[in-house]
């Protein structure tokens, strides 16, 4: 069916779930941005972040000289089915016709609904009521009968077999369904079976690898220092990211995760060598934030990583600021010479900015990230190897940083230009002009 010519030709009112942009999780506040910042270049007037908050409200996204408008409205899995952003309620309202639930009306409304599912948690994984809270949006927005997308993510694993059903049902009746690494396609593509559809469902990378970076606005005195060219050409700078969630509870993490190593002694041990046996400054970078006291804290891990050191070597490690943006902690990574982490997204905004970088990581879509960089090699797997392994890699790691900087510098602006293009993609292929002319 051909286009009539009243139809809009662009995508002018987006929905997003699954990502919200004032998150404790760095990592997934920059997927959040990532997609707001490439839509607003792309002139979308109407952006709806859908989050835990309450009703329907106006909000800005600051990325330094550039604000963007969005409006928020609450969507939260709950048994008070009589609250308006319970996603039951909006789920029933959206049959309704939308017309007295905020969040209802914006999807039936809007263009397009896009869906990242944190990025890593269509899954099953972490029980059956975050299922519900992951599958429930994208039932609705099939149901409301718009063009659902399935951003860059990844797929299971599935342990119960209704729970695939729902999942592969979902990713065949959706417009698009993008997998962020080989491993996810796979997973994608078992779920589709004799439905997969090369235009329809596709490969990408992570979507922070499109995230801008800004400079900070406050960054302390000693820090503004360490940065500056001269010093950072005299004194190399290196970034290191703690995962609150192994560190604050050692033994917790080995029993839920299956770890091999001693984090934190590895950790203590590493950074101590560095400080040992160079004259490098380090910076921890914090990228889940945690309250204090939460043991997903990475601040709070940090603090006590610090309070643990010599005091000679005290004047030669900063604490990041817990209050930076996604797009602030990455230019403060950019800085550094050479970046280890355990939090992945941390290890993103170090990749995409090319930084030579090791992950010392307890879980598999880590390496997915890195294999899509020709990177793999500096994946270092908690579960699998232990203390001394992990040591040794680390160290061997830094020793030839300048080497990886030279093979990132050939890969990664590829990289970061199929994150941009891959939204580009998304954009026109759901747009309402394009979506007329396939007569769906």
């Amino acid at each position: 069916m051909l286009s009539n010519m009243n139809t809009p030709s662009k995508l002018r009112n987006v929905c997003l779930f699954g990502a919200s942009p004032d998150t404790g999780n760095r990592g997934v506040t920059a997927l959040c941005h990532s997609v707001l910042w490439h839509l607003n270049s792309r002139d979308v007037e109407r952006l709806t972040v859908f989050d835990h908050g309450i009703g329907l409200r106006h909000d800005t996204v600051d990325f330094g000289d550039r604000q963007i408008p969005i409006q928020r409205c609450g969507a939260v899995h709950s048994r008070r089915y009589y609250r308006a952003a319970c996603l039951w309620n909006i789920r029933v309202a959206t049959w309704a016709g939308g017309r007295f639930n905020p969040a209802a009306k914006a999807i039936r409304q809007a263009d397009a609904i896009l869906d990242v599912s944190a990025g890593d948690s269509f899954t099953d994984l972490y029980g059956q009521p975050r299922f519900q809270t992951i599958v429930l949006p994208k039932l609705i927005a099939l149901e409301a009968g718009r063009p659902l997308v399935l951003l860059p993510q990844t797929y299971g694993p599935f342990h119960s077999e209704q729970s695939r059903e729902t999942a592969s049902r979902i990713v065949r009746r959706a417009t698009m369904a993008w997998a962020r690494d080989t491993d996810g396609f796979i997973a994608l593509k078992e779920l589709l079976g004799n439905q997969f559809d090369p235009l329809r469902h596709r490969c990408g990378v992570d979507m922070a690898f499109a995230l801008p970076t800004i400079m900070p606005g406050n960054l302390p005195a000693d820090q503004t220092n360490w940065f500056s060219p001269a010093e950072r050409n005299q004194r190399e700078v290196i970034g290191f990211n703690i995962s609150g969630l192994i560190y604050n509870q050692p033994e917790s993490a080995v029993k839920q995760f299956g770890l091999q190593a001693n984090y934190r002694d590895l950790v203590n041990t590493f950074l101590n060598w560095l400080l040992e046996t160079t004259n490098v400054r380090i910076v921890l970078i914090p990228h889940v934030m945690a309250p204090t006291g939460n043991p997903e804290s990475d601040y709070d891990a940090c603090r006590q990583v610090v309070s643990q050191l010599a005091a000679e070597f005290r004047d030669r490690v900063a604490i990041c600021s817990p209050d930076y943006s996604p797009s602030e902690l990455k230019w403060v990574i950019a800085q550094t010479k050479w970046f280890a982490g355990t939090r992945m997204h941390s290890t993103i905004a170090a990749l995409s900015s090319g930084v030579p970088t090791a992950s010392v990581s307890y879980s598999l879509k880590t390496r997915g990230v890195y294999e899509s960089c020709g990177h793999d090699h500096q994946v270092f797997e908690l579960r699998h190897l232990g203390n001394d392994q992990i040591l040794h890699s680390l160290q061997e790691s830094f020793l030839r940083r300048n080497e990886d900087r030279q093979l990132l510098s050939t890969r990664i602006p590829a990289v970061v230009q199929r994150a941009r293009q891959q939204l580009d993609d998304i954009v026109e292929f759901v747009s309402p002009a394009s979506v007329s002319r396939k007569g769906t």
